[in-house]
């Protein structure tokens, strides 16, 4: 590595992170318990006066019957943990049956095996297994930093929606949280299937709303910011547990790097999904269908007679 210049007079001297310049608190500790109040404080106000919304509010709020199965679709493994879990809880804590696709293996540095067996592990905390649980690995929609093709998503999306009846599907919308290509061609794909004419069922589709960085790292304090504003929004997930998505994202253990970890300490998705009902061109405005309940979904081939129990650089990382 080339060397530094230092002016004549003056001596470069490095700071270690474990001290601080003026004799005080180590600095890794200030973070580590600047860190554990931003957490723990809202959390213990939701404990002392009861949270500030319900767990479950808009169109995933309700009886489970009416609303029928839900399916998940993301492009990546730790997608479902990093982004959606504070709805999966939800939705699994009120018995509904869920089902979960992921576009790709996750293999950008060729771990794509490894990854695939940590996105089981994780999702069979929710009770989501077997057929309710589809990895991809095809050429077209492999891992990296560049959109693929919206076609191709939809049909994939098309045959799995179909094939497990779902009525009400969950996915990124087109800011794809992080702007990550593969998640905006995920949220595109997933609404030409809704907008193709090869759906012998309609279904609907929520879309994970992107927010600015304010909001985005505000961690579990976004429960209370969220209530305060006008939200229109069509549905709406909280959960208040901190370690919730941490123990979720653990599953993940090639992927969690000491900067995922603060992530899911501080970010909004762990703790509050906010979605926007997609409308197709010329389809009433959401506002005045929220109210609305798909249609009763009906069993199918692949799961008539079964009773499931529910269950971020220019590389990738988000």
């Amino acid at each position: 590595p080339p060397e530094v210049e230092v002016p004549e007079g003056f001596e470069l001297k490095w700071l270690p992170l474990t001290e601080a310049d003026d004799g005080g608190l180590p600095l890794g500790l200030m973070v580590a318990i600047a860190a554990v109040v931003a957490v723990t404080m809202p959390l213990a106000l939701a404990s002392l006066f009861g949270p500030p919304r319900l767990g479950r509010e808009g169109r995933l709020g309700g009886a489970g019957e009416a609303l029928g199965r839900v399916a998940l679709v993301v492009a990546h493994p730790d997608d479902e943990a990093m982004f959606f879990w504070p709805t999966l809880l939800q939705l699994q804590d009120a018995g509904l049956p869920l089902s979960v696709l992921c576009l790709s293996t996750g293999n950008f540095d060729g771990l794509g095996t490894t990854r695939r067996l940590e996105m089981e592990r994780s999702c069979a905390q929710l009770g989501v297994a077997g057929e309710d649980l589809v990895i991809l690995d095809v050429e077209g929609l492999q891992d990296g930093w560049r959109l693929w093709s919206e076609d191709l998503v939809a049909k994939h999306v098309l045959d799995f929606v179909q094939d497990r009846g779902a009525a009400i599907v969950l996915t990124f919308d087109e800011g794809g949280v992080s702007g990550h290509p593969n998640h905006v061609s995920t949220s595109r794909g997933v609404q030409r299937a809704r907008d193709g004419k090869g759906a012998a069922m309609p279904f609907e589709v929520l879309l994970l709303d992107t927010v600015g960085l304010p909001r985005k790292y505000l961690g579990a304090a976004s429960q209370w910011t969220d209530a305060f504003l006008d939200d229109s929004s069509a549905a709406t997930c909280t959960w208040r547990h901190p370690l919730a998505c941490l123990r979720a994202l653990s599953c993940h253990w090639s992927q969690l790097v000491w900067y995922r970890i603060l992530f899911t300490l501080f970010s909004r998705y762990s703790y509050v999904n906010t979605y926007t009902r997609y409308a197709s061109f010329g389809e009433e405005e959401p506002s005045a269908v929220a109210a609305a309940a798909p249609p009763a979904r009906q069993p199918t081939g692949s799961d008539a007679g079964r009773h499931e129990e529910p269950g971020a650089g220019a590389r990738r990382r988000r």
